[in-house]
């Protein structure tokens, strides 16, 4: 199984992923978390930011995704994910197949922004690169940073251990 976590940056992606692996990792033992930014400074680092490099990068990540998949892995990627293309893709390239869509308002992300992405000028995404709604989210969630959010956390462990079953 694969779960696709999709969000501009800032928005909780990372912190999603690390808790929905950590709680399938007590029950499972094949599971592989794909964060984009560490596949990016590890597979990635011929690339830039621009449009054709970043659907490069998501080819890559996508097929490295699939080779862990045809292992038995259960496969958590957390990406931003912004060609609709590859999500389509997604629906008949892995055998099964979990989208989540996480959402923030731009001016909380612009404000929290831990990374400082959105100081930057050129090349990001929610910025100066458009962030397409993701086609056909198995689950959308919308991230207030607050205490709500955890408590989705808790309902979407309880439905993505649905579909693995």
């Amino acid at each position: 199984m694969v779960i696709w976590i999709i969000g501009k940056s800032g928005v909780g992606k990372t912190f999603l992923a690390k808790k929905i692996y950590y709680k399938i990792k007590k029950i499972f033992k094949k599971v592989i978390w794909v964060d984009g930014d560490k596949f990016r400074r590890k597979f990635s680092r011929d690339l830039g930011f621009s449009i054709k490099e970043r659907r490069k990068n998501s080819l890559r990540i996508q097929k490295y995704c699939k080779y862990h998949e045809k292992k038995k892995y259960v496969v958590i990627c957390s990406i931003l994910s912004i060609f609709r293309e590859h999500q389509k893709k997604n629906r008949k390239f892995f055998n099964k197949y979990f989208q989540i869509y996480v959402k923030a308002s731009d001016a909380k992300l612009i404000k929290r922004n831990k990374k400082k992405i959105y100081d930057k000028k050129l090349n990001v995404v929610g910025k100066d690169i458009k962030f397409p709604i993701p086609y056909n989210s198995d689950l959308v969630i919308f991230n207030n940073f607050k205490s709500k959010f955890l408590k989705n956390v808790k309902k979407i462990e309880n439905k993505i251990y649905d579909q693995i079953q």
